[in-house]
C-alpha cells in the first residue's frame, strides 16, 4: 500500500511506514473497510554528519540515559536495536498520515482534508504536547478537543514539486503546524510537525514515500545497528 511522506531531506531520517490503522462497518452482515490510515515517523538530525554531536541529542531522563549507556544485548531483535538507537534523537511522531477511503465508506464520508487534518493535529497534540496544553493523565480527564476543522484554511501545499488544488493548513497552535492535501488517486495526505524543528524541515510532500527506512543511521561503536 502506498504512503505519502515528506520530501527526502538532509536533516530527517524517514522510518518508512510505521503504523497502519483501519476502520470497518457492517454491510449486509459482513465487515467492509471504510478507511485506512498509514503513519510515518522521522528522526530529526541537526548535524547528520556527526551523530554524536550534542546538538543532535534530545534530553534523556535517568532511565533512558542508563539504557543508552548499556551495550546492546546480542539477543535483542534487530528492530528493537534499531528503535533503541533512535531513542537518542528527537523524533517527529506521527508526522505524516496517508488516509485511504475504502469502498465501504458511506455517503457523506468522503476524504475531506479539513477534518482529517484537524484530527491529525489533535492526535499529535494529545500524545506529544499534553503538558504544554495543561492536560493531565488521559485516564483521569475527559478528551478536550485541541484542533477543529474550522481551524483549517486554504494554503499552497506542494506535493511532488507542484502546488496541488485543495491544500489546507492549520497553524493556530503554538507548538505545531499542520498541512494537508488531496492526492490525484483519491488519497489524502496530512503532515504535522513541531514548530521547534521548522528551521530544519522543508514542509513539502511526496505522494509515495519509502516503505522501509530510507537513510538508516550508522551504528555506533559497541552497538548493533538494524540488519547487523
Amino acid at each position: 500500500m502506498r504512503a505519502a511522506g515528506l520530501v527526502p531531506q538532509r536533516h530527517l531520517e524517514d522510518w518508512g511506514i510505521s503504523g497502519l490503522n483501519s476502520s470497518e462497518r457492517m454491510v449486509d452482515g459482513e465487515p467492509v473497510t471504510t478507511s485506512i490510515r498509514l503513519s510515518r515517523f522521522y528522526t530529526v538530525l541537526r548535524d547528520p554528519d556527526d551523530l554524536d554531536d550534542p546538538v543532535d541529542l534530545r534530553p534523556l531522563d535517568a532511565d533512558l540515559r542508563r539504557m543508552q549507556a548499556e551495550e546492546t544485548p546480542d539477543d535483542l531483535p534487530d528492530w528493537m536495536a534499531w528503535m533503541r538507537d533512535r531513542g537518542r534523537f528527537p523524533q517527529l511522531w506521527e508526522a505524516v498520515q496517508t488516509h485511504v477511503i475504502g469502498a465501504g465508506a458511506a455517503d457523506g464520508e468522503p476524504g475531506e482534508v479539513a477534518p482529517l487534518l484537524a484530527s491529525h493535529v489533535d492526535y499529535v497534540l494529545h500524545n506529544a504536547f499534553r503538558e504544554e496544553h495543561g492536560l493531565g493523565d488521559p485516564t483521569d480527564h475527559p478528551w478536550v478537543r485541541l484542533a477543529h476543522r474550522d481551524d483549517a484554511r486554504p494554503a499552497d501545499v506542494v506535493v511532488d514539486g507542484a502546488v496541488v488544488p485543495g491544500g489546507m493548513v492549520i497553524d493556530a497552535d503554538a507548538f505545531v503546524v499542520g498541512v494537508g492535501a488531496p492526492l490525484a488517486d483519491g488519497r489524502v495526505v496530512t503532515a504535522v510537525v513541531p514548530r521547534a524543528h521548522l528551521d530544519l524541515i522543508t514542509l513539502e510532500l511526496v505522494a509515495d514515500g519509502p516503505d522501509e527506512p530510507a537513510a538508516p543511521l550508522a551504528p555506533r561503536a559497541g552497538r548493533r545497528g538494524a540488519g547487523s
